[in-house]
């Protein structure tokens, strides 16, 4: 298994992976003041239950023999039971012993949702306010974030009270995302000074911390630090950015042991079919990482029948079949929605504007409506969007908490699971980690209790597990460590350099992916056809050592016209310093198992004094007037969102044209205004020269640009293209080839 070692770069706390399947614990965890272990060794699979009895109080006298588990239908012997209670862990004969620190910490996160209506924030704001200021167990750290726009840090992990009370108020407040956004990035800017811009992490408190040391600070920062490491690329709208901001969550928390809750308020997740493949990997990931999630619809109270406190007292968290029935009737609302969208005439070229788009060459404008109206009839059948959430609850081991005026109540048991839970482990004796779904079942024959649990897990191998992969990026690394170039699947791979800083460059990493390469698979009764692919890219510095990991799992629905004519092109954000690099990918179509491979290199000079500009990049269709277009997004132009492409050939046709992105990034403490310089050349030539007037910078100080040429007026033949960005006295330039082919 030695390939893994490549992506072991980008692994910093991997060392101490607790999982619910297959998890290994810290060195500090095998102590010898831990008689009672629940020790998960690489080959043992570790699972939290909760346990109550029919009126929803905790039980605390369950018995190992009381309990029965199978992996996947078959029985299972369990080799580890005991109680988790603060600080100490009690096993089979009763005997209380302390727990290592590390497994004493409870990190709950409470993510919040943007909810228009007052009495909706006035609702939630009281019930995570008294959540917070209840009674806790011991060592029990909350931290506060907020899911806008993207994904914000109200208030990094403490159990101070006052301040966690001050950032809800914040975070229900109904404050825009430009003043939470500043507040998250004085947080972030404290948590990196704070860390010293060290990559230590929790696996390096394997020993154990000295007698009386505060060890929990570094850890915490460095967990809210890599849960706010969500990918630029990801941040889209509506469910899309949810669904990517929970996996940010998860990812930062799976490294560190114990319990790990995030408490998700939420007006509901419209899981859509073409996110139905990233919802599920975040069920997945979670279960791996041992993060439970506990829904919170923050509609309130509903004039149907609701099920939510009574749900709770029952200890049956299952949606009652007057909650389905209220569901229904807002399905049938959605559908309505969807027919009166349909009947709008719908472009080819569209952009869920979180980085990854379908489109063909031909610019075309739709609305969000026209684009999501196919897959706004299909969510109709399914319910509407709470069962996402509960779903997304109940598949982690947690449970959905609505349909009440009050749901202070509901919040209190959150408390007790977070404070007491039941640890057992097994060995499934896996003879090949191929990634299968395990279903986990745990059962008793006492007639007064009532188990959660999580629904299963992933079986992958001891290196993958480390390093937190997910099931879909195993192939993908392999053939990018196998180092074989392969056109199997074809597509295209490159770095676009954007946004040069002191200690850095921003850039995006394109995969550009043609749909006819893929294979289609239809569905006869709907009539449609969807394609599903996914992709990985390993960025190597000039040593050969990984820096970043990037990945993707895409699944989506397309018109004949689309397969036929469309490119799926996705945009991954990353930072790099000056240096070398190589850019080493490869793309799956999950239909046919064909594997693409692709490699490039690409250079990042050190930020020189004054003006800068991007890498040049045609463009392949835009969409005007993009509502809730995110201000960060560089790809964009007054408004439009913009799709660009790595065909760098330009065919002429009648109504062709030569479009071409930049920005030009201004100097602050220059007074005089950037100017910009565009040059064709063919053979080292100079042929034409054109000054392009330039807008006024934004708040960030970027001025994009979108240049037109017709095609018909360019004569056919390979050319440079050159952009040279001035202000004062300083320069910045960045060159391109363009193929004009005839027609």
């Amino acid at each position: 298994m030695k390939n893994w070692s490549l992506a072991m770069r980008w692994l910093t706390l991997g060392a101490l992976v607790c999982l619910p399947a297959l998890s290994q614990q810290s060195a500090a965890a095998a102590s010898a003041q831990e008689s009672p272990t629940a020790r998960a060794t690489a080959e043992e699979v570790l699972v939290d239950i909760i346990v109550r009895d029919k009126k929803g109080k905790p039980v605390t006298d369950v018995r190992q023999e009381e309990l029965t588990i199978t992996d996947s239908g078959a029985a299972q012997t369990l080799t580890s039971f005991r109680l988790v209670r603060g600080s100490e862990a009690i096993g089979q004969a009763g005997a209380a012993t302390t727990l290592d620190p590390l497994r004493q910490i409870r990190l709950v996160t409470l993510a919040f949702e943007p909810m228009d209506q007052v009495d909706q924030r006035k609702l939630t704001r009281s019930a995570a306010i008294d959540l917070v200021k209840g009674e806790q167990g011991t060592n029990v750290y909350y931290s506060v974030v907020v899911i806008s726009n993207r994904l914000l840090a109200v208030q990094a992990f403490t159990n101070d009270k006052q301040a966690l009370t001050r950032a809800i108020e914040r975070a229900t407040g109904g404050f825009g995302g430009p003043r939470l956004a500043a507040e998250s990035a004085s947080i972030l800017g404290e948590l990196k000074s704070s860390l010293g811009g060290s990559v230590g992490s929790v696996a390096g408190q394997t020993a154990g911390p000295p007698p009386g040391t505060d060890f929990t600070a570094p850890i915490l920062a460095r967990v809210m630090w890599d849960m706010m490491r969500m990918e630029a690329t990801a941040a889209s709208q509506g469910a899309r950015l949810s669904i990517s901001a929970l996996k940010s969550l998860v990812q930062g928390l799976q490294t560190m042991p114990g319990r790990k809750s995030v408490i998700y308020f939420t007006l509901g997740l419209p899981v859509t079919p073409e996110l139905d493949v990233p919802f599920r990997n975040l069920m997945s990931l979670a279960n791996r990482a041992n993060v439970t999630f506990y829904s919170v619809d923050t509609h309130g109270g509903r004039t149907f029948a609701g099920s939510g406190d009574a749900r709770i007292k029952a200890g049956s968290y299952t949606t009652s079949e007057a909650t389905r029935a209220g569901e229904n009737a807002e399905a049938a609302e959605q559908l309505r929605q969807a027919a009166a969208a349909s009947n709008a005439t719908t472009g080819l070229s569209g952009s869920d504007a979180g980085g990854s788009s379908i489109g063909r060459n031909t610019p075309g404008a739709v609305t969000k409506e026209e684009i999501m109206a196919a897959d706004t009839a299909e969510t109709s059948g399914r319910l509407n969007t709470r069962l996402p959430i509960r779903d997304l609850a109940e598949s982690t081991g947690g449970f959905l908490i609505g349909d009440s005026n009050d749901l202070r109540g509901p919040l209190h048991k959150v408390n007790e699971e977070i404070s007491s839970y039941y640890e057992l482990t097994f060995d499934p004796h896996i003879q090949n980690y191929d990634g299968s779904f395990h279903k986990l079942a745990v059962g008793t024959d006492r007639k007064d209790l009532i188990i959660h649990a999580r629904n299963g897990y992933f079986a992958l191998p001891p290196e993958a597990r480390a390093m937190g992969l997910e099931t879909f990026e195993l192939p993908l690394l392999k053939a990018v460590s196998d180092g074989k170039i392969s056109d199997d699947v074809k597509f295209r791979l490159g770095a676009v350099l954007l946004q040069p800083h002191e200690e850095g460059t921003d850039l995006s990493v394109l995969v550009e992916v043609p749909l006819r390469g893929l294979q289609a698979q239809t569905d006869s009764v709907k009539k449609t056809l969807s394609v599903h692919c996914s992709l990985a890219a390993l960025v190597k510095d000039a040593k050969g050592e990984v820096v970043q990991k990037l990945s993707r799992d895409r699944s989506f629905q397309v018109t004949a016209d689309q397969l036929k004519m469309g490119n799926f092109v996705d945009k991954m954000m990353i930072e790099l310093p000056p240096g070398k690099y190589t850019l080493e990918s490869a793309v799956m179509d999950r239909e046919s198992g064909k594997i693409g491979t692709a490699r490039s290199d690409f250079t990042i000079a050190a930020k020189g004094k004054g003006v800068g500009i991007s890498s040049l990049m045609l463009v392949r269709s835009f969409a005007p007037n993009v509502k809730g277009l995110d201000p960060n997004e560089p790809f964009q132009f007054q408004g439009a969102s913009i799709t660009p492409t790595l065909d760098s050939s330009v065919h002429k046709a009648p109504d062709a044209a030569l479009r071409l992105f930049f920005v030009v990034y201004r100097d602050p403490s220059i007074a005089s205004k950037p100017t910009v310089e565009i040059e064709f050349l063919q053979n080292g030539k100079s042929l034409t020269k054109a000054s392009l007037p330039l807008p006024e910078a934004d708040a960030q100080g970027r001025i994009p640009y979108v240049m037109t040429v017709p095609a018909a007026a360019i004569p056919p033949g390979l050319y440079g293209v050159r952009g040279a960005a001035r202000q004062g006295d300083t320069s910045s330039e960045t060159v391109m080839p363009v193929q004009i082919d005839a027609m």
